[in-house]
């Protein structure tokens, strides 16, 4: 979807991505595979996206324990015990707090032909061989991620996309090491909505890494996914104020703005000499995009504290919305801390978060400037 057309929205909810086949042999570059040979990449295929399920469910553990081994010590179980699916979804339930859908994932897997017989069962210990054995992907093979790939090709420098949708994909962690990877370049995408995926931390930072680039964004859609206050605070820091105490820091962010206003007079003065229209598809609608962008570095005078000056860095002010609502954002000593520092006008919507109980008659709620919270109940 390049210059070339006019589609301005994309949606795919509710449709995840499984692997595809692994066609990289030299009959299968003739057309002569057999249906042998079918059975045989199908077979790999499945094995590959039973590993990347697995290893899915690995990290959700190692979340919350050092190690797998912490975590199965938790588990209230005679060794010896096979489980059906509910008693199984139940122990990581209560001794590990753990109900997301990589656990009856899981089961499946473990019951299925490369683990189990297919009786409805599963013994733990036989789990945790599994986990431990999964092979391990390394940093460069996660970024050429089949998945990922695909859906990053969305965002990237050439796309014309203004809206995309990819609620409820199934995309965690490793697929959006990829998105991301493009979406600092994208320039017409305006609102990306990814409820309901299986979204945490580790993915905000590496969408918060992108955002700083992706000035085109105005609205994040994050609602129903596993992000805590952690996440929160790497996505506003980047949409909201970024603090500064350090001077080597203070001294780049100003180096950085000098370059962009330096930038932008070069483009202007280019303008000026041939009139460029602005960028527009094949039926002449004006394409979404920002022309300039300059960061805004805010001198706050000492800090209340009294550790030293502070300034306040905002990387990028065109995001107007943000949507976290159904995840586990829970510190209220988080929000007070980030809501002055946010846009003021600018939307951060909190709805079914535990915080929000706390939330209720705090004088946040009608500050004249900062974020503008919603969905306190």
């Amino acid at each position: 979807i390049t210059e070339a057309g006019t589609v301005r929205s994309v949606f795919f909810d509710y449709n995840p991505l499984d692997l595809p086949l692994e066609l990289k042999t030299e009959r299968s570059n003739r057309g002569e595979l057999t249906q042998e040979d079918l059975d045989g990449l199908e077979m790999q295929r499945q094995r590959n996206q039973e590993f990347r399920k697995l290893r899915s469910f690995r990290e959700v553990i190692l979340r919350k324990y050092k190690t797998i081994d912490e975590c199965f010590k938790k588990l209230d179980r005679d060794k010896n015990k096979s489980l059906d699916v509910h008693e199984f979804m139940l122990v990581f339930d209560k001794n590990c707090d753990i109900k997301v859908d990589e656990v009856f994932e899981c089961f499946e897997i473990m019951d299925g032909p490369s683990y189990g017989d297919g009786d409805g069962r599963l013994n733990l210990d036989e789990l945790h061989k599994a986990l431990d054995s999964i092979p391990e992907v390394a940093e460069d093979e996660e970024m050429q991620d089949p998945i990922g790939t695909v859906l990053a090709l969305f965002v990237n420098e050439s796309s014309v996309i203004e809206e995309l949708s990819m609620r409820s994909c199934e995309i965690g962690r490793l697929e959006m090491r990829a998105i991301c990877s493009e979406l600092g370049k994208v320039k017409h995408l305006r609102c990306v909505n990814l409820w309901g995926n299986r979204l945490e931390d580790v993915a905000m930072k590496y969408l918060s890494d992108a955002l700083v680039d992706a000035h085109s964004v105005q609205y994040l859609g994050l609602g129903l996914n596993r992000i805590t206050d952690a996440g929160l605070k790497l996505l506003v820091e980047v949409a909201g104020a970024l603090v500064i105490r350090d001077k080597d820091k203070l001294h780049s962010v100003q180096v950085k703005i000098k370059h962009q206003e330096t930038e932008k007079a070069a483009k202007e003065k280019e303008k000026a000499k041939t009139a460029v229209p602005p960028p527009a598809d094949p039926k002449g609608r004006e394409r979404w995009h920002i022309q300039y962008h300059i960061d805004e570095l805010v001198d706050m005078g000492e800090a209340p504290d009294g550790t030293g000056p502070v300034w306040w860095n905002f990387r990028n002010k065109h995001i107007t919305e943000i949507n976290v609502s159904e995840n586990f954002i829970e510190d209220l000593e988080v929000i007070e801390e980030i809501q002055p520092r946010g846009v003021t006008g600018h939307s951060l919507i909190l709805w079914r978060n535990p915080v929000c109980q706390k939330l209720i008659g705090s004088p946040l709620l009608a500050a004249e400037s900062g974020w503008v919270l919603h969905g306190v109940e």
